[in-house]
């Protein structure tokens, strides 16, 4: 199934991915809502993480909680580290850019219908050289995952949704970092994420 709010894009991905004779397109929408409203049950979803309805982290988010069987291909032209981060951290199976080669796109598709993880080398090479956090004040991976959705200005159940936890367990890691950190409003956890890199902010 193909998302992606660009209707070039998707004819163009189809009339190329059906050329296999492996592949069959089953369905294609433009939002997160026009996707879920098809009915289908796809194998491969390969969406777009800037879509009308939805952004990153929360694209993936979504399509897991209505589709919890098929695997998640983002093909995209965002291609920030940060961006990509929040997108893997949410569960995608394989993140491809836009600008790659068709070769590329099929071997993806593959991959992760056969259960594997994707990632476009060069994308993996920027997360490497991406600056790593300088200090996290013995915070664990989930305090983490939790500030930076914070951070990037996500509601408590708009984060245990992307991070697929019940909001009980978001709100006590929220309470855990205020003590830990001593910082008690969201301006002074955005602060905290700033100085230590956790996330890379848009400029206005």
């Amino acid at each position: 199934m193909l998302v992606d709010n660009r209707i070039v894009v998707r004819e163009g991905v189809c009339a190329l991915v059906e050329r296999q004779p492996d592949f069959f397109v089953v369905g294609q929408a433009a939002t997160i809502r026009g996707a879920l409203g098809l009915g289908l049950k796809p194998r491969v979803i390969v969406t777009e993480v800037d879509l009308p309805d939805a952004k990153h982290g929360e694209v993936i988010g979504r399509l897991r909680e209505c589709f919890s069987e098929a695997s998640i291909l983002v093909l995209t032209l965002v291609d920030r580290p940060a961006k990509v981060q929040s997108v893997l951290a949410a569960g995608a199976d394989g993140y491809l850019l836009k600008t790659a080669a068709t070769t590329d796109l099929f071997a993806a598709i593959r991959a992760v219908a056969a259960g594997e993880f994707y990632l476009q080398p060069s994308l993996g090479v920027e997360l490497a050289r991406w600056h790593r956090p300088r200090d996290t004040s013995g915070l664990s991976r989930m305090e983490q995952l939790v500030l930076k959705w914070i951070a990037l200005g996500h509601t408590n159940p708009e984060i245990a949704r992307i991070c697929h936890v019940s909001l009980r367990t978001v709100e006590a890691h929220r309470a855990h970092l205020q003590r830990k950190l001593n910082r008690h409003t969201r301006a002074e956890l955005v602060e905290y994420v700033r100085n230590v890199g956790l996330v890379e902010f848009d400029l206005p």
